[in-house]
């Protein structure tokens, strides 16, 4: 199957050819894995999961955060494919029982996409998981992440200050580094002449030539903390921290927020309000966080509608009770859209995400709350009474639009979030 073919196949056809290729005499390992990397790249997959067990090698695609399974392949075949990634990743491939990582160039349609290898061992042999990066896919303009206007305006004029630390917050895949990555693409087009850009990554997901990103190394004591530390000493005017982990970390970014540097990073939280908490639970000074702190968004990523095959619904009454005690407008005539499913989006009804956000400014009446340690229901009850907009009714706003769904907001966002 040539590339143009293997664009066109769906996943069951894909399926159906790896499985006549595997039953044919002399049949090479290298296709059988090029064909597995080039259609996880080629079908927007962001993970492609290679799951021995006992029956046989279970190969499966995350695509817009929901797994699709692209191959079952007999057992016999496990070591040989997991030793060709090795090898194409620079790995030891004679090494079975220790946990490795590389990275893997997949070639498709003239450019590269990179694969991030992790190879771990299991009761059923190794599994490897390799997460897909394409410089060429990756959004460089704010303008294209999903915000609406209004948040976006309240970002851009957080980051031209150039000062503070600025967080964004979320479970993994929710986005966070991409989002980052576009503030700073529009930081370099717009302020060139007068911001330094220095980032700490771990690892370093995409590489621009655009500005100076250091990747962490744990083994010569080269982490976070001591990556900012070097970075205050390289004269930056923005700073971007892949995470903020711990205490130390934590500190020496607010610190470099307070002496006239903007500092980018994110914080696993489950929303804004849990973010200004967290931070203040890591014993941090109030006054410190209260001080440094300019904003922090919170977001998730959700399935969007189809566009080829999106068609009005009829919404049961129970659900359209439950959205409107949700959205706070029991008048509310709602409207909901689905996909019916088509070749586009391999009849999913779904095809590429959008986010959900919402952005917590920190304003006097934000930083009073720090300064005597608010919790975060606390913290919560006082936005909510100023009409501020959560996760759930970002969500429930674009199901409306027909963005997406009531289910899909419903499956991203956990009420106990934000209610």
């Amino acid at each position: 199957m040539n590339e143009a073919e293997l664009a066109e196949a769906s996943l069951e056809e894909v399926s159906s050819y790896l499985q006549r290729l595997v039953q044919q005499d002399g049949f090479r390992v290298s296709e059988l894995c090029d064909t597995i990397l080039k259609k996880g790249v080629m079908s927007r997959a962001s993970d492609i999961h290679i799951e021995p067990n006992r029956e046989g090698v279970r190969v499966r695609f995350r695509i817009d955060g929901v797994f699709h399974d692209a191959a079952y392949l007999p057992v016999e075949l496990h070591d040989q494919l997991v030793s060709r990634i090795k090898v194409l990743g620079d790995l030891l491939s004679h090494r079975r029982e220790i946990v490795q990582e590389g990275r893997v160039r997949v070639p498709v349609g003239g450019n590269e996409s990179d694969l991030r290898i992790s190879v771990v061992p299991t009761v059923a042999g190794e599994k490897v998981v390799g997460r897909v990066y394409s410089v060429h896919a990756a959004i460089s303009d704010l303008n294209q992440i999903g915000y609406t206007g209004s948040m976006l305006r309240r970002l851009r004029s957080i980051m031209f200050d150039l000062e503070g630390l600025f967080l964004l917050c979320g479970p993994s895949g929710s986005g966070k580094t991409t989002t980052l990555y576009a503030i700073l693409h529009e930081i370099q087009r717009e302020m060139d002449a007068y911001a330094s850009i220095i980032t700490i990554e771990d690892p370093v997901e995409y590489e621009f030539g655009k500005w100076s990103q250091m990747q962490v190394n744990r083994q010569v004591g080269f982490d976070f903390a001591a990556g900012l530390r070097a970075s205050l000493r390289q004269d930056p005017e923005v700073i971007m921290v892949g995470e903020i982990r711990d205490r130390e970390t934590a500190e020496v970014a607010l610190h470099a927020g307070l002496t006239g540097h903007l500092v980018l990073s994110t914080l696993h939280a489950g929303s804004a309000p849990e973010t200004v908490t967290r931070l203040i639970n890591m014993d941090l000074e109030p006054f410190v966080v209260a001080s440094a702190l300019t904003g922090v968004i919170a977001q998730r990523l959700l399935r969007r509608v189809c566009n080829g095959c999106r068609e009005q619904i009829e919404v049961d009454p129970n659900k359209a009770s439950l959205i409107k005690r949700l959205m706070r407008e029991e008048e509310r005539e709602l409207t909901m859209y689905a996909g019916k499913g088509c070749e586009a989006c391999q009849f999913t009804g779904f095809s590429g995400r959008i986010p959900v956000a919402e952005f917590l400014d920190v304003d006097e009446e934000v930083r009073g709350m720090i300064l005597e340690k608010a919790r975060t229901s606390e913290i919560l009850r006082m936005l909510l009474g100023r009409g501020w907009n959560t996760l759930l009714d970002d969500g429930l706003g674009k199901a409306l639009e027909g963005l997406t769904t009531f289910e899909e907001v419903l499956r991203s966002i956990s009420l106990r979030e934000v209610l």
